[in-house]
């Protein structure tokens, strides 16, 4: 019995069968919702791993409105419920990165990426 080597005959069918599912289902607009969904994707991981950093943000945002006992004590609130938000937002768009949802793939949180906005102000 003889045993060959498949993997560049597999290597080469999934590359074409990939090229003509992705131009028929895209059609048209190829580039730019293949661009989309890997924005999403890339945006979803961005969020998952930066959302520990609402800790920080959100207490400082609410501190520089309200003052610094705002910040301390509302702020940490609004802080822990907006990482959750983030992360798990995050994680749906990783899931999901192929989906055009919501539609034209746009963000589910604002900002966008948690460092948006240089100075963190929102």
């Amino acid at each position: 019995m003889r045993t060959h080597n498949r993997m560049p005959a597999v290597v080469a069918a999934s590359a074409i069968v990939f090229g003509v599912v992705t131009s028929a289902w895209a059609g048209e607009g190829a580039p730019s919702r293949v661009e989309a969904m890997l924005g999403k994707l890339g945006r979803g991981v961005a969020n998952v791993a930066t959302c520990p950093l609402e800790l920080i943000r959100t207490p400082t945002l609410v501190g520089r409105a309200k003052g610094t006992i705002a910040g301390a004590t509302t702020g940490v609130f609004q802080g822990v419920e907006r990482t959750v938000v983030r992360g798990s937002v995050g994680v749906f768009e990783v899931l999901t990165f192929w989906l055009e949802v919501p539609k034209g793939f746009a963000p589910f949180v604002t900002p966008e990426f948690i460092w948006t906005d240089g100075n963190w102000a929102e």
